[in-house]
This record gives structure tokens, C-alpha cells and sequence, in this order.
């Protein structure tokens, strides 16, 4: 039933996408944020009880329903998984941003996708590194910062939705994945985003924004490492590795997702990203830092680090091939779980 689900979602999303700037996208923005206004007493506990309220309270209703169709019938209970999957799975919530990116920089015109970059970033968040990119980048720079934000996209909207549905019965799982996902875009990411520019200061995240960044890093921390060892899997796996040991920490914090999946996507695809070390501040990914933790700095890692190359045009269709191949591995993995169970 997993297996199956997943494959007519994803066949129905890629004959009639539901984008990020669609109507039922639109609405849950407007939904949340008007939760946010309803409930927001200026205290951190209110921010938190709302999350729990939005997230779990969302995901027990969507497994009260779905369980409660199946039994009526198992052919509405199928209906019922594959429509929340529907609504929370594919890659064409975010491609046609990515495909514009593209076909601008394919005909060299910078103008178009830095606009598009800069729309892009607006809605699914950006920092330092995307905003500059999108004022005053040049092909280079728009194409790293394009597959940073595919990457990210990819994890939020695909890989991180498929883990969670695999690991909770039903839809459950993959709905709260995406309202953790959408809590964290509309309280901080996409409002930090809109309130700042390349020569102004990020403005501070409210109380909301702040705890969604929080429970979204422990919502996303096994399935962003899950999603690197994949990249390694289906890329270039040995520098993969390295760069995740590099620049990615154990505990959750903001940006986890980032940080693990960006510099296991850039070993993987050897192109040169740049990765957030704390919420709206980035650096090159080859830099090594010079921490004196543990009687620091230590060289050896960074010695082998592998020589990444200068993201470009080409290196966005790279990006979609390493996502594509991690996808057919997701549902290679899922039939050998299905032929399991059935066996059992």
C-alpha cells in the first residue's frame, strides 16, 4: 500500500502539480499566519502550544480520518493516503522556479534569474549568501545559490516527506513533515527574507518563527542524514562523506537542515555550494574553519578536502540528476520493504 501510494501521487502531481504559489499553498500560508495573529500573546509558551496545536493536531486528525475511511472502505482509505501525499509530495512545487532559473542562465540573461532567483528566495527563505546572489551575482554565483535552494526544496518537499511517510502509518507521517515544514517558511524563513536586503541586518525572529526554526531541526534531523547518505549513495560517495563530516554538527540547531544536506550534495556533485554556520550567516563550503575546540584547529580533515568545482549552467542539471537518481533509490527501497512485508 506505501509503495503504491507513493507511486500514484507522484504520477498525479506530475499531470497536475500543486506549485508553492498555487491556491491551497496560498491558503495554508494565509491559515497560518492568521493562527499566528489569533494566538500570539508576546510569550514564548503561546508560540509553542500553537505549533503543537497546528502540527500534531493536524497529523492525529489526518491519521483519525484516513484510519476511519479505511475502515469504511480499503478502496477510500487508498483515496484518502494518496490525496494527502498528493498534497504534501513532488517536485513540481518548487520546479518551475528552478526550470526559470535555468533557461535564463542557459540564454545568459542575468537580469531574468536574478529576478527569479530573488522571487524564489522571498517565498522559500533565503540569507546573505542568496540575497547578494539575486542583486548583484553573476552566473556563477545565481547557479550556486539556485541548487542551494533545490537541494533544501528537495529535502522539504520530497526526501524528508517520503521518510516520514515510510516511518508512521498512513499519511500521517508526511503531513507532519509538511506543516513543520510550512510553519517554519511562513513564521521565519520567508519573513526574515522579505524584511531584509544585502546592505541591511536580518531582522530577529519572533517568538514564533524561533520555535518553529527549533521543533523543525528535530522534525528534520534524521531525515536531512538519511538524505545525505543517499546523496553519497547515488553521487560521489567518499566526498560526500567528507564534506558532511566538515560542516555539519550532531545537534539540532538552525539550519541543521542545511548544513547536512549542502555539503553532502556538493561532495557528491563536486560543485562548490555555500552553507549556512548559524541563521543567516553562510560561508563557502571548501573554507575551513579555525576552531580551537578540542585543542583545534585540525588540519587533517580539510587537507583532503576534495577540489570542487565552480557551479555553472551544467551544474544544474547535475543537482537534478543527483535528485532524480535519490529518488529511484527511495523507491527502490520502498519495494524491497513492501516485498518483505508481503513475504512475511
Amino acid at each position: 500500500m506505501t509503495l503504491f501510494s507513493f507511486i500514484f501521487a507522484m504520477l498525479l502531481e506530475q499531470f497536475r502539480p500543486v506549485r508553492d504559489d498555487s491556491r491551497i499553498a496560498l491558503a495554508v500560508e494565509r491559515l497560518l499566519l492568521r493562527i499566528e495573529r489569533a494566538t500570539d500573546t508576546g510569550e514564548v509558551g503561546s508560540a509553542r502550544w500553537t505549533w503543537f496545536a497546528v502540527v500534531i493536531g493536524g497529523t492525529l486528525i489526518t491519521a483519525l480520518v484516513v484510519e476511519l475511511l479505511g475502515r469504511v472502505n480499503v478502496i477510500l482509505g487508498f483515496i484518502a493516503t494518496v490525496g494527502m501525499l498528493y498534497l504534501t509530495i513532488g517536485f513540481r512545487h518548487f520546479s518551475n522556479r528552478f526550470t526559470e532559473i535555468q533557461l535564463a542562465l542557459a540564454e545568459n540573461d542575468l537580469p531574468t534569474a536574478r529576478e527569479a532567483l530573488r522571487k524564489w528566495a522571498a517565498h522559500s527563505g533565503g540569507d546573505l549568501m542568496t540575497r547578494i546572489a539575486a542583486e548583484s551575482g553573476d552566473a556563477s554565483a545565481i547557479a550556486r545559490e539556485a541548487i542551494r535552494l533545490a537541494l533544501i526544496s528537495a529535502q522539504r518537499h520530497v526526501f524528508g516527506v517520503i521518510f516520514w511517510f515510510v516511518l508512521m502509518p498512513g499519511p500521517a507521517g508526511a503531513v507532519l513533515y509538511r506543516l513543520s515544514a510550512e510553519a517554519r517558511r511562513v513564521w521565519a524563513d520567508a519573513r526574515q527574507e522579505a524584511g531584509a536586503s544585502p546592505n541591511t541586518p536580518v531582522p530577529p525572529l519572533t517568538n514564533f518563527g524561533d520555535f518553529a526554526v527549533r521543533a523543525f531541526a528535530w522534525v528534520d534531523w534524521i531525515p536531512a542524514r538519511v538524505t545525505a547518505i543517499v546523496f553519497a549513495i547515488v553521487g560521489n560517495f567518499e566526498d560526500a562523506i567528507l564534506m558532511w563530516r566538515a560542516k555539519s554538527g550532531f545537534l539540532p540547531r538552525a539550519n541543521d537542515t542545511e548544513r547536512v544536506i549542502l555539503s553532502a550534495g556538493a561532495g557528491a556533485m563536486g560543485i562548490r555550494l555555500s552553507v549556512p554556520e548559524a541563521h543567516s550567516v553562510s560561508v563557502h563550503l571548501d573554507e575551513a574553519p579555525e576552531t580551537e575546540a578540542l585543542g583545534g584547529p585540525w588540519p587533517s580533515i580539510y587537507q583532503d578536502m576534495p577540489d570542487l568545482r565552480e557551479a555553472n549552467e551544467s551544474a544544474l542539471r547535475s543537482a537534478v540528476g543527483l535528485v532524480w537518481r535519490a529518488v529511484i533509490l527511495w523507491v527502490a527501497l520502498m519495494l524491497l520493504v513492501s516485498v518483505g512485508h508481503w513475504l512475511g
